[in-house]
């Protein structure tokens, strides 16, 4: 069974990781992972989304990176293999 790294890296270019927007301002990121429906654990999808967040974390240091709960196969694709994980990204402090 593939794990949730791999997923993360794999789709890096299609889940949105590669192009987060910038600035100092507050975001809301919403990163998209295809993840076949027999695959969707709680624990995985869990786990995809807290590699996700470490991955925000480096690409917006010292700013405080929340995460949605976790909700599966919601993709609009006609699959129902995909998951959208939505994160909160603090402003940066001056």
């Amino acid at each position: 069974m593939k794990g949730a790294e791999a997923y993360v890296n794999d789709q890096w270019h299609s889940s949105g990781l590669a192009r987060l927007p910038e600035g100092p301002q507050e975001h809301c990121v919403t990163l998209t992972f295809v993840i076949p429906r027999d695959a969707q654990t709680t624990g995985l999808l869990n786990h995809v989304s807290e590699v996700a967040r470490q991955h925000l974390e480096k690409a917006y240091p010292g700013r405080n990176v929340t995460s949605r709960p976790v909700v599966g196969s919601v993709v609009g694709d006609g699959t129902g293999d995909g998951i959208n994980l939505k994160f909160q990204i603090a402003p940066a402090s001056n």
